[in-house]
Order: structure tokens, then sequence, then C-alpha cells
């Protein structure tokens, strides 16, 4: 079977492609990872503040 140019430029182009696709996920992990405490902080915020939306929502005065 003999390989012709496009071929070639293919299999580049899919090598290109695939170092492109584990780039952007290692990157996307990484900046996951750096931003987890920062995730960590912004839910337990969010979790105080559905917290005082129930306590006005149920206090008895009218």
């Amino acid at each position: 079977m003999v390989r012709t140019s496009s071929n070639r430029r293919s299999s580049r182009a899919r090598g290109q492609s695939m170092v492109e696709y584990a780039v952007v996920t290692a990157a996307l992990m990484g900046f996951t990872v750096m931003g987890w405490p920062f995730l960590v902080q912004l839910l337990n915020a969010l979790h105080k503040y559905f917290n005082s939306i129930y306590y006005v929502i149920q206090s008895p005065i009218p």
C-alpha cells in the first residue's frame, strides 16, 4: 500500500488535534485544582445564603 501525501497530512492533523486536546484538558484540570479552595469557599457561602433565605421565609413575623 502506497501512502500518499494526503494520508500523511491527515495523520499529522490527527496528531496535532490530539496534542491540542491534551493541552486543553491539562489546562482545564490544572485550573480546577488551583481554583479548588475558592470553589469550596464559594459553595460554603452559597449554602449560608440559602440557609438565611429559608430562615427569613420560615420566620413567624407576618
